[in-house]
């Protein structure tokens, strides 16, 4: 097994060992002390599955989203990417109304939590949501661009990190929604970690004209370790790497960082990925191909 199928097999031990702990322990200062006590480079997944147990919890007693806001206003509050994530988890997983659920909470991030959805759904609905292009009824049209890139981070997984696959996956897709796949992937990546150089250009030239979006992606990923404190060696290079790629100027990871790192939450997250990319298009000469 190679080192990035290791990763994302931890990852899904830590998930997967969230849940069970959250079963047994629903007391919120026992599972903050579980989660603070997980390996720092998985804590944030940690926090995910929580958000999303705690969710379902709200929902099964019709008291959504009383406990989850105490949860991710409070000792999540590090952690917000994914906790709204893992919010996206329990919407799609009991077909709750999108609109309905975001109603109750701040509307800033309405679009992390569509990609949590998109996530849940590629990976757990796959054969509807992968393989028969269908688009789920909960959601609105406007929250699709970040559906798709919850996807794209499931493909990541569902294709178990083999570069090839991932890229003709996407070509399966319309063309429309490439863009948004391949930053979904470049989140993945980047985030989880544990590919080669050489698998990294192979991605970055399999992306071709959404190597901007691939390289946006990791700059989310970075984003959100830098939040919470958990940078890792993998996410670093593998931002440096593509933004070398794109731009050939090795600092580009840490320009783009200080850029984001000043976009408030109360900002639309779709605003936010269209400042990244300009910020790419605009701040940097284009290596000719």
């Amino acid at each position: 097994m190679n080192a990035a199928l290791e990763k994302t097999e931890q990852i899904k031990t830590v998930f997967l060992d969230t849940q069970l702990f959250y079963a047994k322990h629903t007391g919120m200062p026992a599972l903050i002390g579980y989660l603070e006590n997980t390996a720092p480079e998985f804590r944030s997944i940690a926090y995910e599955s929580a958000s999303m147990a705690i969710a379902l919890a709200d929902l099964e007693a019709g008291s959504f989203p009383a406990q989850w806001v105490l949860f991710a206003n409070g000792p999540a509050c590090l952690h917000k990417p994914q906790v709204y994530i893992g919010l996206g988890w329990a919407i799609a997983k009991t077909g709750l109304c999108f609109l309905t659920a975001i109603a109750k909470l701040h509307a800033a991030f309405y679009y992390r939590i569509a990609d949590g959805c998109g996530y849940y759904d590629g990976s757990f609905k796959r054969r509807h949501t992968v393989i028969n292009k269908e688009l789920p009824a909960y959601l609105p049209p406007a929250a699709l661009p970040m559906y798709d890139q919850g996807i794209g981070r499931s493909i990541w997984y569902t294709e178990k990190a083999a570069v090839h696959n991932i890229s003709n996956r996407i070509e399966t897709f319309a063309p429309d929604r490439h863009a948004d796949l391949w930053r979904g992937v470049g989140t993945a990546v980047a985030y989880v970690g544990g590919c080669h150089d050489e698998e990294l250009e192979t991605l970055f030239q399999y992306a071709a004209s959404n190597s901007y979006q691939l390289t946006c992606g990791a700059a989310l990923a970075a984003r959100s370790r830098t939040m919470a404190n958990t940078m890792t060696a993998d996410t670093d290079r593998c931002g440096r790497l593509w933004f070398a790629l794109t731009a050939n100027h090795t600092h580009a990871l840490d320009l783009i960082r200080e850029h984001i790192s000043g976009i408030t939450d109360e900002e639309k997250y779709a605003d936010w990925i269209k400042k990244i990319e300009q910020r790419l298009a605009t701040s940097f000469a284009v290596v000719p191909a």
